[in-house]
């Protein structure tokens, strides 16, 4: 199959994604946002341009901060663009000494052209994986679309898109590892084998913990084959191990001991299961019914799987979300601080959207003319102010305890305007105003900077559009 072939016979998802990837660009915002993705972001500074695991300079955040306590994997996707982009270097802002500094988070040019852009891709390629697993499983095109869009701007990857925590790459590892995994026993091609180990490898080293609980799920997924050939699986924890072992080395570089990881002995798993676990799922500020509606579909995804026979489907792509989500629900900041949603649940997003799309088929056909699209609806009104108002202008400290996160107002489209004073940003690090890099950059480019943005919007919504009628071009072939 020629290339052209190849790219006309999968026009429809490459047309999604790439509008998808426009929407992000478009809806960037330009600014780190967490200590987190801040520590990670320096490391990757480090590693780039001094070869050194010790921050150059270090950073002030509360304390002196010298190296990154976030696994290796979550800079590393940075390194690409920083290479590319030496001479923007003199553009990172220099920590002043005991002093919380904003310019840390808003005034890093390097970050707005090599950083921020980074989460866009990250999750507009793990979008296409959601199509491509769909596919995989047997769904039609047009259900697969719709698995695509209930992730891509129905879920809290849209908002993560703008983000800067690991949970997004450790997302799109497992969305990874399910598709290799599919394809290796769709076809038999033992590339797919190393690029599911690869995809654990790097999961482990972006976060060790949730990176690791994919294993499980991949070998049920190879169970048919593996149990015939003990080296498959083999094959993939050596992938696994190799990760684990890096992260080790990792850790006695940063901090002098391999089992250290740099957060100190505040970790535990210490919240009640049921305190967490109904505010993981109901709470108005982190439920994830409420941020990701269409999850309702995956439990009727997981039941047409197992009725069909494709129960180690199944039990991988329901059972390491629900691992995730017992685990996450009792950690002992199960809320995630200052952020939108329930953060610590995205790694499992593009394997719930799966199973939301594979489930459309088994509605009654009432319901299937209206419910996707309501539960789509519901998602995206969600992610509206979360892609539009910035987190630190004030919902992040409003709702970072789990009592508050209990009030309707820390439902985002009902608490996070009250924090939004005006339109256009008035600073580069004005939190009040609408946050979106195209527009903060009027602040001192002036309104010509706006014009990105609504080339980018524009084309998102011509892609979108394009992808939907060559959608329905492919029906009446057979292909839908």
């Amino acid at each position: 199959m020629s290339w052209r072939t190849a790219l006309e016979a999968h026009r429809v998802e490459l047309l999604a994604a790439t509008g998808l990837l426009c929407l992000y660009l478009a809806l960037m915002n330009g600014h780190l946002i967490t200590i987190d993705g801040l520590v990670m972001w320096r490391q990757a500074l480090s590693l780039t341009y001094h070869q050194s695991f010790a921050f150059v300079p270090p950073i002030w955040w509360g304390d002196v901060i010298t190296t990154s306590s976030r696994g290796l994997g979550a800079s590393l996707e940075y390194v690409p663009g920083l290479l590319a982009l030496p001479w923007l270097s003199g553009q990172v802002p220099v920590p002043p000494a005991s002093t919380y500094d904003l310019k840390l988070l808003y005034g890093d040019v390097l970050y707005v052209v090599a950083g921020a852009p980074v989460w866009a891709a990250i999750t507009a390629v793990t979008a296409y994986l959601v199509f491509l697993t769909a596919r995989v499983l047997g769904t039609s095109r047009h259900h697969a679309l719709w698995a695509m869009a209930f992730f891509a701007i129905g879920s809290p990857a849209f908002a993560a898109s703008r983000g800067d925590t690991p949970q997004p790459l450790v997302a799109f590892s497992w969305a990874l590892c399910v598709y290799a995994c599919l394809k290796y026993r769709e076809s038999g091609r033992g590339r797919w084998l190393r690029v599911s180990a690869i995809g654990l490898l790097y999961g482990v080293l972006t976060r060790p913990l949730e990176g690791s609980m994919i294993l499980p799920g991949v070998l049920v997924l190879l169970w048919p084959v593996w149990r015939r050939n003990r080296a498959i699986a083999g094959g993939q924890i050596a992938g696994w191990v190799i990760g684990v072992v890096a992260t080790l080395l990792v850790n006695q570089a940063r901090f002098g001991s391999p089992l250290e990881f740099g957060y100190g002995g505040s970790v535990a798993w210490s919240t009640p299961l049921w305190v967490g676990l109904p505010g993981a799922l109901v709470s108005p500020g982190r439920g994830v019914l409420w941020e990701f509606p269409a999850i309702i579909l995956s439990g009727i995804g997981t039941a047409a799987l197992w009725r069909t026979g494709k129960r180690p489907e199944a039990l991988a792509l329901a059972g390491v979300p629900a691992v995730l989500l017992l685990e996450a629900c009792q950690y002992f900041d199960w809320v995630g601080g200052w952020d939108w949603g329930f953060r610590f649940f995205q790694p499992a997003l593009p394997l719930v959207a799966v199973l939301a799309g594979v489930g459309i088929p088994s509605l009654p056909k009432r319901l299937a003319s209206w419910l996707p699209a309501a539960l789509l609806a519901g998602g995206i009104i969600w992610n509206v102010p979360a892609v539009s108002t910035d987190v630190l202008a004030g919902y992040g400290a409003a709702y970072a305890d789990p009592a508050s996160n209990w009030r309707l107002d820390a439902y985002p489209p009902i608490g996070a305007w009250r924090f939004v004073n005006h339109i256009m940003p008035r600073s580069g690090s004005d939190s009040a105003g609408f946050d979106n890099v195209w527009f903060r950059a009027s602040v001192r480019l002036g309104r010509a900077t706006l014009i990105p943005f609504v080339i980018l919007l524009a084309a998102a919504l011509a892609l979108a559009r394009q992808a939907l009628v060559a959608d329905r071009r492919v029906a009446p072939q057979g292909g839908r």
